[in-house]
């Protein structure tokens, strides 16, 4: 992976995913290095096959990423799993076209979490080929373009927690209401 000297590069692909991953070789999960990364934009894919919203998430994720590759886009999904044994992980592997982290790698699986803050699954981060994040929330992006017609979908981040601010602004403005209708009075 090759950076810009001047600003380096946000994400090193062999620091955060190590020097082998798992890619699909005539159907099956055969090891590969880390450089077949490069010059791709990434999308690195949070998700495990006991979480609803991600078994819902995973065929629009393998729509687009199908279409984007026979379109000849340079483009490649690494499955990042939370599944519990690595029989849950081979069976959720299964339904996938591109690449994962072994589940063996544990330390790598659980760095990108850290990495990128991850507090719930499905989450999808996109990463471009000099390994600068552009979007940490590109699950969001691709279900409102599942055309990719805006792909990579940089610049269309919204962050999940700014979601929860107007419902806090409205419990606290309710708990100063009530304070100042029902509050102490003696």
């Amino acid at each position: 992976m090759s950076a810009d000297a001047s600003t380096g590069p946000d994400l090193d692909f062999v620091t955060y995913f190590g020097h082998r991953l798992l890619a699909k070789r005539d159907g099956k999960a055969t090891e590969v290095p880390v450089s077949e990364l490069d010059g791709k934009y990434v999308g690195i894919y949070f998700s495990a096959h006991w979480c609803p919203p991600c078994r819902a998430f995973t065929p629009l994720l393998r729509k687009t990423y199908l279409m984007l590759t026979a379109l000849g886009k340079p483009f490649e999904v690494v499955f990042v799993s939370s599944d519990q044994s690595q029989q849950e992980f081979n069976g959720y592997y299964e339904e996938m076209p591109w690449m994962a982290i072994p589940y063996g790698e544990s330390s790598h699986r659980q760095g990108l979490a850290r990495r990128f803050s991850i507090m719930g699954i499905p989450t999808l981060v996109i990463v471009s080929p000099e390994g600068h994040v552009l979007n940490t929330n590109a699950r969001a992006a691709l279900i409102r373009d599942p055309e990719a017609a805006r792909f990579p979908w940089e610049g269309e981040e919204e962050r999940q927690a700014f979601s929860l601010l107007p419902i806090f602004l409205m419990v606290v403005l309710a708990w100063f209401v009530a304070q100042f209708l029902f509050g102490n009075k003696g």
